[in-house]
């Protein structure tokens, strides 16, 4: 999910969490500028697991911090976390595995999810053996967020826009990218990617062992940075399930043409990251905009698998050098992007090996929703 406005059906839902968002902005614009006391240097396993069980509305070993024990807010919380989660679950997480397991090449190594926003979500689902998954996007990772170094009425506030989180995500599978920029500048405890990315992973049974923030080098490489570096835009995550490692290194990153004709190593990390298996939800259609097409020729002269819904890469373009493969139904593109795909759209009128997909990907369309899995020739 890249920086982008978009109007969703149920809007009176998406109004109701801009404003109540909106009112914490104008509270914390109050307060000093400073943001929240956070322990300089890295926390160790237990702590990060004790970060990690709190925000998902769980009590860990070392019992509730005085601040979320004395929230009014921690028990909607932990009810909201349960109830989305679940819906999640089986609305639209089980049936993914499952289509999965059958449908889709299994990985071992890395995957690439440029504008991913924080949805690890959906690439383990995808892609649940590989060891490495990049994601991209044009939010601040920063630290997870520490309910227990909160005091609280900053645990309230950011409570309160976790919940407003939840309830959107249990229904649509994804968080609204403008929602995200509003999540962050909220609250003093800048509520960042890696806080989301740490719920996800908590949820689905991983063991967080370490986060750093990263920066990409002159090389077009991750290299890791010092813990006590100020800002955290992007972090690398060691995280365990069953004794299997894996990594995740998020990025914050601007992939338009100007973006990386004005960051080199950005460029050549691409140029790298696209020659891996490549999943795409939910990105705007930016990759089919003029303005995005240099990150577009990578993944198409590059990757081996591609699998997306329908605002990503041109069908026209994938067919000339991969097997496209299409699940669901496919009318129209959501209307805030009505001009784009027509040629998927006559497409899904030709075809007649067109498989069927129960479960939602991306983009609320009237219930119809599309995946294509593209195998390089």
């Amino acid at each position: 999910m890249h920086t982008t406005t978009i109007r969703f059906a149920g809007l009176s839902k998406f109004v109701c969490a801009a404003a109540l968002i909106t009112s914490f902005q104008i509270s914390a614009q109050t307060q000093s500028n400073a943001t929240t006391p956070t322990t300089s240097g890295l926390l160790t396993a237990a702590q990060y697991d004790d970060v990690a069980t709190l925000l998902i509305g769980k009590t860990p070993a070392s019992g509730l911090p005085a601040s979320v024990n004395q929230s009014q807010k921690w028990a909607t919380y932990t009810q909201t976390v349960e109830t989305n989660w679940a819906e999640y679950t089986e609305k639209i997480g089980t049936p993914m595995v499952e289509w999965a397991k059958t449908e889709v090449p299994a990985v071992s190594e890395t995957v690439f999810y440029p504008f991913s926003g924080p949805d690890f979500t959906t690439a383990y689902r995808i892609y649940p053996n590989a060891k490495r998954y990049i994601m991209i996007a044009m939010q601040n990772a920063e630290r997870p967020l520490n309910l227990g170094s909160t005091n609280t009425q900053l645990t309230d506030q950011a409570l309160d826009i976790l919940i407003s989180a939840w309830q959107l995500y249990g229904t649509h599978g994804f968080f609204v990218t403008e929602y995200l920029e509003r999540y962050y500048y909220a609250t003093q405890g800048r509520i960042g990617s890696s806080t989301f990315i740490t719920i996800f992973m908590k949820l689905q049974g991983f063991e967080l062992d370490r986060i750093v923030p990263i920066k990409v080098n002159s090389e077009g490489d991750v290299e890791e940075i010092p813990a006590e570096t100020r800002n955290w835009p992007s972090v690398r995550i060691y995280a365990t399930k069953a004794g299997k490692p894996i990594v995740v290194d998020y990025l914050k990153m601007d992939l338009s043409n100007p973006g990386l004709q004005a960051s080199p190593e950005n460029l050549k990390f691409v140029q790298l990251a696209s020659a891996n298996p490549t999943i795409f939800k939910a990105a705007s259609h930016l990759p089919q905009n003029a303005n995005f097409n240099m990150i577009a020729r990578e993944i198409l002269g590059k990757a081996p698998l591609v699998v997306q819904d329908e605002t990503a890469l041109n069908y026209s373009a994938l067919i000339k050098s991969f097997d496209v493969a299409l699940y669901g139904k496919f009318v129209i593109a959501h209307h805030a992007f009505q001009s784009y795909h027509t040629d998927l759209a006559l497409a899904f009128t030709q075809r007649s090996d067109i498989k069927p997909l129960n479960y939602r990907f991306g983009y609320y369309k009237d219930g119809n929703y599309v995946v294509l899995i593209a195998r390089r020739k």
